[in-house]
């Protein structure tokens, strides 16, 4: 079973947020259908899909009179929000984004070990090894590489915009699958289903220091993606997932690869469960909490690949296997941030800011 979720700009009372069925090239609005879900989210923990499973759950709606869209329309819909366009596939409420954890697993492949230690030496005239230790410990069912993106709204879907921040040294793409979970209502955590997902990383200040890890995977403006439809779990076969990336550059292809993820081509010798160990067994998945979570890429762009890494204006178009599709991103300007006058006020020398300031910026009166 494939399921999208879509905008639709609003009419009267409905809303905006959809949930759709695909049937060959065809989307089914769900969300038109009693009892109105508007997410995956909703129809796995409000309208029965955490007891009976998500498949039965969307099975169970009478979908008969339901509005059809075309899903090439909303594949192709990657900038006018004035029509019908695709958003993420799994989304939290939108009162609750804490509803939605954003894991990811690094080293899992063996080209992606081998060139982030190549890089990591460039850039450090050492000879750094703790990509290659990473990856041998992973292999021999140690610890894996795991991190967060922390905050779910900088995660975009097909169509979305990836900023770019000015202090970036090398913008990269990684193309990765997407496994998302829910906590049944046994407690149990069970695999949902499956998407793509691009988790932008400044390889070059990661290159510098791995202490970096978290800067160089969280920013504001869009941080990552996912994308395009969502696959539930007994229709996909995760075992060798094809996959590509291109880059697009002023209507011209700048940089191309191809090649495979999936259980069979990750390095640990549990797959897929070796991370999902690690990950639930020290950080338990809450209540009506869905988690999404990113396997580790087989694709790397080095510098010879992509000189400098992705610009503002870029495009990168990612294709995934088993019916998931393509993903597509532009790069675009970093948001201006204006919060932080108040403390760069407050850092400034005492003479900078005048005669007679004290520290926290004040005048002091003469004294009585």
């Amino acid at each position: 079973m494939k399921i999208v979720q879509f905008i639709r700009p609003k009419a009267a009372s409905e809303s905006a947020h959809r949930v759709g069925f695909v049937q060959g090239q065809t989307v089914i609005d769900l969300t038109a259908c009693p009892p109105y879900p508007t997410s995956i989210y909703e129809i796995y923990y409000a309208h029965g899909g955490r007891s009976e499973g998500l498949e039965k759950a969307v099975e169970g709606l009478d979908a008969r009179d339901a509005p059809r869209l075309s899903l090439d329309d909303l594949l192709n819909n990657t900038s006018d929000p004035e029509r019908p366009y695709l958003t993420l596939p799994v989304s939290p409420p939108p009162d609750a984004p804490h509803r939605l954890r954003v894991w990811l697993a690094g080293v899992t492949h063996a080209d992606s070990a081998q060139l982030r230690e190549i890089e990591a030496k460039q850039a450090t005239g050492a000879s750094v090894n703790v990509y290659e230790q990473k990856y041998r410990e992973c292999a021999r069912g140690g610890i894996p590489e795991l991190f967060a993106k922390t905050d779910p709204e900088d995660l975009v879907g097909h169509g979305g915009r990836i900023a770019r921040p000015p202090d970036t040294i090398r913008l990269v793409p990684e193309t990765e699958l997407v496994t998302v979970y829910g906590l049944n209502a046994r407690g149990q955590v069970e695999r949902l289903g499956y998407t793509g997902g691009n988790d932008y990383t400044d390889n070059g200040i990661e290159a510098e220091n791995p202490l970096n890890l978290p800067q160089a995977k969280n920013w504001h403006g869009g941080c990552a993606s996912l994308g395009p439809v969502f696959v539930t779990g007994p229709e996909f076969d995760d075992t060798h997932v094809p996959v590509s990336c291109e880059i697009i550059r002023n209507g011209r292809r700048v940089a191309f690869k191809a090649g495979h993820t999936g259980r069979a081509n990750l390095n640990m010798p549990d797959g897929l469960y070796h991370l999902e160990r690690s990950l639930f067994g020290r950080l338990p998945l809450k209540a009506d909490t869905l988690q999404i979570f990113y396997w580790g890429t087989p694709i790397v762009f080095a510098e010879g690949d992509l000189k400098n890494g992705l610009q503002e204006g870029d495009t990168v178009r990612m294709r995934f296997g088993g019916g998931i599709g393509t993903l597509e991103n532009t790069i675009c300007a970093f948001p201006g941030i204006q919060q932080l006058q108040w403390l760069e006020e407050r850092h400034r020398p005492i003479e900078a800011r005048g005669v007679g300031a004290t520290a926290h910026g004040r005048v002091p009166r003469d004294p009585v």
